[in-house]
């Protein structure tokens, strides 16, 4: 008889496979990308790799992706500095990414 020895205490806002989202890291840059969970947090990702506030139209740092990886470093410089995101999908119209150790939010774009 076999057991399964999965950890049980998986990440209950964990994507469920066949949801058909995924990483398209194309869908990402020039669009306003916000959340209301918890506290609200807006990105603009420009395509020329700087980081911008929710119009795109003011510079507020850069942005790139880690090593082709799922991972985003974002370097605001005076400010926070650099930080890491990790995105687990992004479509066209919602992305789900989380900053280091904290909780998964879903971000729709404005």
């Amino acid at each position: 008889m076999f057991t399964n020895c999965k950890d049980k205490t998986e990440d209950p806002t964990s994507t469920p496979p066949g949801t058909g989202k995924t990483l398209d890291k194309t869908e990402l840059t020039n669009k306003h990308w916000k959340t209301d969970q918890g506290t609200a947090i807006s990105h603009y990702f420009r395509s020329d790799g700087n980081f911008c506030t929710p119009n795109g139209d003011i510079i507020i740092g850069t942005w790139q992706w880690l090593n082709n990886s799922d991972s985003l470093e974002i370097i605001k410089p005076g400010t926070t500095g650099r930080s890491v995101w990790y995105v687990e999908y992004c479509t066209a119209t919602e992305m789900k990414m989380k900053l280091d150790k904290s909780q998964w939010k879903i971000y729709a774009k404005q």
